[in-house]
């Protein structure tokens, strides 16, 4: 009987908070007014109907005493609940616009009373404090950290109320049990590098604040039909439902709706896939945008300037082809390096005949694997993430002990004095590894201990190969790039100091002499820093090409003089050993 009586249990509401005050009343029947009519001698009273019924839970504000406001709860017609936050500021505007608002939400309002509507809100005093946030994730709130999603504020005991401001709520949903996550997504992904690796990822975004780390991401690239959706599927049934629509967004967006989305998204994960379908312009801007964690300046009504939205996100992309490929479409936009190393490419296919997988399972059948995926994406999801959350709080999780799995990571994997920008992927890839070590550690995910530190490890290595080797990414631009001219140009654009006879050439970029390991190609300034360096540094393309033997020194610079024509000039040289070594 105990356990029966305990199964049909429910959760014990105290009932509606009304709150009524001067000429309004508040009731089960809704919110009226009562209004004094004068017929000659005769006064009467009468009661008008303003709207349905609603609670006024308590006064908002946000964690710098600004954005005063009101929370409000009621039910709609088919008895669903909704909540909203309305902000004082909007209690003394047009009343229209509010009370669209909230009737689009299902609260009935009488459309020739919505300005004592207004002054209901405005006068209504109640003594509750709520705190409305605008983004997921980590905030400081009174002292406590808490880690706010639509449905629940995860943290210690005794913490404020907290909410999140409806605008930035992103698509988090939960279906079914967290065992059943477990023996779906989580059983399915084990012994397999590129799922592991997502789901990793998808639980490193609450992390990023305790290590102190920028946002970032990765972006899997290949071909069609070999597993990418699939992969960021299962990785978005950590948060929410794992498809499109769902928590799964795509890429083509505005800057306004990337930026609402990254909100939505902070300290969790921003799942974007197929890159292909964005502008190469806007993909550009976005990456930056995206990685630093804040969103344009812009002014208010007023002319003065709007706290522009924030957020902290781990980035999970897809796409046919990799971030330089994409930005090239631009009109052969250079990718920058600061762009390469804010998202990682790592190739989707894993080389072993089942695409992004490393064994067909069971039946050796990739396709029936991935519609296994698919599946369980879609039937239970939503439970580990904030699970994940309500452990590492539990467990005390600290910053050092984050950071300290990350530097063993970066240790093992990477050089003893890596470049910059190694230093950076790998820190970025030891922290999904301890994401996904932290979630086999606390029994969320049935991995054996070290598969996530190995799956990222792999993944350096893939990336580290992909992008020539170790040295940053402005040297191998630099030399592939006067490569490319030289090639493209060598004969046609330079005229021969060999034969003094030789028809001079179109459009010079510049001398050439001797022939094989000995040939020279002497180039002016100008179209050194126009043409062959343009959009790079031509101090650094030099220095560069002179450390690698590519480019003779002078006593005093990269401009050795040479007779050309009778007249001595000052000249870069460029020597053959420029295409020695291949890409290295």
């Amino acid at each position: 009987m105990r356990k029966a009586a305990l199964g049909l249990a429910k959760p014990f509401e105290a009932g509606p908070e009304f709150v009524s005050w001067g000429p309004f009343k508040m009731d089960v029947k809704g919110l009226t007014t009562e209004v004094t009519k004068r017929r000659g001698e005769n006064t009467t009273t009468e009661a008008i109907w303003i709207a349905s019924a609603f609670e006024v839970i308590g006064a908002c504000r946000d964690p710098n005493g600004r954005n005063w406001g009101k929370w409000l709860r009621w039910r709609d017609a088919d008895g669903r609940t909704h909540t909203r936050h309305v902000a004082d500021a909007a209690l003394q505007g047009d009343p229209s616009a509010l009370c669209g608002g909230l009737a689009d939400e299902g609260l009935s309002i009488n459309r020739k009373q919505q300005q004592p509507f207004l002054t209901y809100l405005s006068g209504c005093n109640v003594k509750g404090r709520v705190t409305i946030v605008h983004r997921t994730g980590w905030h400081d709130i009174g002292g406590h950290q808490v880690f706010v999603l639509p449905a629940e504020t995860i943290g210690p005991n005794g913490s404020d109320r907290v909410i999140l401001d409806a605008s930035a709520v992103g698509p988090y949903e939960a279906r079914g049990t967290l065992k059943d996550w477990q023996t779906g997504i989580g059983k399915l992904s084990c012994g397999h590098a590129l799922p592991v690796l997502a789901i990793s990822a998808a639980f490193a975004g609450p992390l990023l604040q305790l290590a102190g780390q920028e946002g970032g991401g990765v972006h899997i690239f290949g071909g069609s039909s070999k597993g990418k959706t699939t992969i960021i599927q299962a990785a978005a049934s950590v948060w929410g439902r794992g498809s499109s629509p769902g928590y799964v967004r795509a890429w083509r967006a505005t800057a306004n709706g990337l930026e609402g989305a990254a909100a939505s998204a902070s300290d969790t994960v921003l799942i974007l896939d197929e890159l292909s379908v964005m502008e190469a312009r806007d993909a550009a801007a976005s990456f930056y945008g995206l990685a630093n964690g804040a969103g344009k300046a812009r002014a208010a009504r007023d002319g003065s300037l709007r706290e522009p939205k924030t957020w902290r996100v781990l980035i999970l992309s897809t796409g046919e082809v990799q971030i330089e490929t994409k930005l090239a479409e631009d009109r052969g936009r250079k990718a920058r390096a600061g762009q390469l190393v804010r998202m990682l490419d790592i190739p989707v296919d894993r080389n072993a005949g089942f695409g992004a997988f490393d064994h067909g399972g069971q039946d050796r059948d990739a396709g029936a694997l991935a519609k296994a995926f698919k599946q369980a994406a879609i039937s239970a999801y939503g439970t580990a993430g904030p699970e994940f959350v309500r452990r590492i709080v539990a467990k005390e999780v600290t910053g050092d002990d984050v950071r300290k799995m990350v530097s063993n990571f970066t240790a093992s994997n990477v050089l003893s004095r890596p470049d910059g920008q190694i230093d950076r992927a790998a820190q970025r890839l030891g922290l999904i590894a301890a994401a996904g070590e932290l979630a086999a550690a606390l029994e969320l995910v049935p991995w054996q201990a070290g598969e996530a530190r190995e799956a990222a490890a792999v993944m350096l290595a893939q990336w580290i190969d992909s992008r020539g080797g170790t040295e940053p990414a402005e040297a191998r631009q630099a030399v592939e790039q006067v490569r490319l001219f030289i090639e493209q140009h060598g004969e046609s654009r330079f005229d021969t100091l060999d034969d003094p006879d030789a028809r001079p050439v179109n459009n010079r970029a510049g001398w050439r002499k001797a022939s094989g390991p000995d040939r020279e190609w002497m180039i002016p300034p100008e179209v050194w820093k126009s043409e062959i360096c343009a959009g790079l540094d031509s101090t650094m393309v030099a220095r560069t090409l002179a450390e690698r033997g590519m480019l003779l020194r002078a006593g005093d610079g990269f401009q050795p003089v040479r007779k050309i024509g009778g007249a001595n000039k000052r000249v870069y040289v460029v020597t053959a050993g420029i295409f020695a070594g291949g890409s290295d």
